[in-house]
């Protein structure tokens, strides 16, 4: 966990801006958005609000202390708006990335960045660490399959917002990461639902990649472990 997920959810809250006091929302329950939200906390948010679909990893986000946002309940954003009054969340972080989808499995690679940019106030930070690529043959546009995502940029450049970007520089924070661990301030194993041997990888991944319930991180054992 500490040679990507974990550091990549941390490095979303840094990308956010979060600190003491903010009101968080990470769009993406899977394992980097998880520690996202876990990493919010450890940056001193006072709320985090986690949007997803899937009932299972919406169980997961509040055990994490999370406020668990259903998006198949409606416009995402717009519960966000109501839960803070109409202000905003502080900050927001992307952990879906460039395959975004609707209920109907409908890809809209914007749909995310959209909703991040309606569910923060004005002059709030948006952390972006789900993958986007420079082209995706397999897309359903043109304009995506060149890596061209048409988001909301008027209102995010309305609203003064900031947003960064990229890869996480993981040696930046996998040793303070490793101490917050040892000192049981921070607990990304809460995120583990399966422990297999190596020999059951396939089936694993395959549950993981159809959203099977319950598969949100597995660890694989050598069979001589």
């Amino acid at each position: 966990m500490l040679s990507d997920i974990f550091p990549t959810g941390y490095h979303g809250a840094v990308l956010a801006g979060v600190s003491p006091g903010d009101t968080v929302v990470v769009f993406g329950a899977g394992p980097v958005g998880l520690l996202a939200a876990h990493s919010s906390y450890l940056r001193g948010a006072s709320q985090v609000y986690v949007v997803d679909m899937h009932k299972d990893r919406l169980d997961l986000a509040a055990e994490f202390d999370a406020i668990p946002v259903n998006a198949a309940d409606g416009d995402p954003a717009g519960q966000i708006m109501d839960a803070t009054r109409g202000l905003g969340a502080d900050r927001g972080i992307e952990a879906v990335g460039y395959q975004a989808h609707d209920h109907t499995g409908e890809e809209h690679p914007e749909m995310v960045l959209d909703g991040l940019i309606k569910s923060v106030r004005t002059r709030g930070g948006i952390g972006v660490v789900g993958v986007y690529v420079p082209s995706d043959p397999q897309a359903a546009s043109e304009s995506a399959r060149q890596g061209r995502i048409g988001f909301d940029y008027g209102t995010f450049f309305q609203k003064g917002q900031a947003m960064g970007t990229g890869q996480c520089p993981v040696k930046r924070y996998n040793e303070q990461l490793r101490d917050l661990i040892i000192a049981g301030r921070a607990t990304p194993s809460q995120l583990v639902s399966h422990e297999l041997p190596l020999t059951e990888a396939p089936g694993a991944y395959e549950k993981f990649d159809q959203r099977e319930d319950g598969f949100t991180k597995v660890l694989l054992h050598p069979a001589n472990a």
